[in-house]
Formats: C-alpha cells, sequence, structure tokens
C-alpha cells in the first residue's frame, strides 16, 4: 500500500521498495499520534547496510540541462526543517542519522545527471541527492531572513552530496 503523500515522496517510496530497503513513511496527517510535541516530523526512516536514516523529503523541479555544475539545483530547506531533524535525532539517539534528500523532477527529456540514476515513477523521471543533516549544517548560509530559509552554496552542495544508491551499499560510521 503506498503511504506516501506528494510525488516526490511517492518516487522516493518506490524507489525504495525496488531496492529493497526497509522502511516507514511518518504520515504527516498522523504525525498527532507519532508525537504531541510541536517538533516539525520527518518524512521517512529507513535502515541500510550504513545505518538509520531519519530522511526529509524535499522535492524540486529541475528545468536545466544538466546537473554537471549544480549550479542550478536548489537545495533550500526551511530552519524548521533543520531543527526537526535535530530534535528527532536526539529523540532516536546517536544511531539514527539526519538526512535530507533533494528530489528532483526532470522537466526535460534529455537531462545530464552527471552519472546519478534517473529514476521513473510513473510519468515522471526523477534524481535523487542526499545530504546528512551534520554537513548540511556546516555549510548553510541564510537564504531568506523573511521566509526562514537556508541553502548551500553549489560548490559545497556538490562535495558533501550521497547518491543513494551508494548510501545503501555502504557502512558509515557514526
Amino acid at each position: 500500500m503506498d503511504l506516501a503523500g506528494n510525488h516526490y515522496e511517492k518516487a522516493f517510496e518506490s524507489w525504495l521498495k525496488d531496492n529493497g530497503v526497509q522502511y516507514l513513511f511518518v504520515d504527516q496527517q498522523k504525525r498527532a499520534a507519532f508525537s504531541k510535541s510541536k517538533i516539525k516530523s520527518f518524512d521517512f526512516l529507513f535502515y541500510t547496510q550504513g545505518g538509520a536514516y531519519l530522511a526529509e523529503i524535499k522535492g524540486r523541479k529541475f528545468e536545466g540541462k544538466t546537473f554537471t555544475a549544480f549550479g542550478s539545483l536548489p537545495n533550500w530547506v526551511t530552519v524548521d526543517d533543520v531543527k526537526g531533524l535535530e530534535n528527532w535525532g536526539e529523540i532516536f539517539g546517536e544511531k539514527y542519522r539526519g538526512l535530507f534528500i533533494f528530489v528532483y523532477n526532470l522537466e526535460n527529456i534529455d537531462v545530464d545527471a552527471d552519472g546519478r540514476e534517473i529514476y521513473e515513477y510513473l510519468d515522471g523521471r526523477y534524481v535523487f541527492i542526499g545530504i546528512l543533516l551534520d554537513e548540511y549544517k556546516k555549510g548553510a548560509t541564510v537564504r531568506s531572513k523573511k521566509w526562514k530559509t537556508v541553502h548551500l552554496s553549489a560548490e559545497y552542495f556538490k562535495s558533501r552530496s550521497i547518491r543513494l544508491d551508494e548510501l545503501i551499499c555502504r557502512k558509515v560510521r557514526l
């Protein structure tokens, strides 16, 4: 049964299933049952050989033609997203790592994904790029004070990004 909400989350859930990754989708509508706190909830809890991850999905459209420079890949998140993953990490414990997963919906047919897997789901084509919460926090700068958002420079994002196909196979030291 598909539990995920928007098409970005559904595409990621389908990718998890296709790759045999154990996961739990956190239904935002039932958050009160999961926690009575005001902490922003994450989207997925999943397990790999590398560890356990609390994942926040960030869906973005990609209208460009290449990922090579990473300059046109939006990677902003809200300060609440960062604080939420930090708080859940404290609740779950040190074995669980916060992870942002940027899900890029490719608008063009011919896209150079810089060697990254292009995942097809229903009528869409997606690329998944992860970055650990700790790495994100180290490089984050204010994008908008008004909207309380932060982002990473293209160079930093490219250097710290994780290919999810590699994440499910590697062992990560905590």
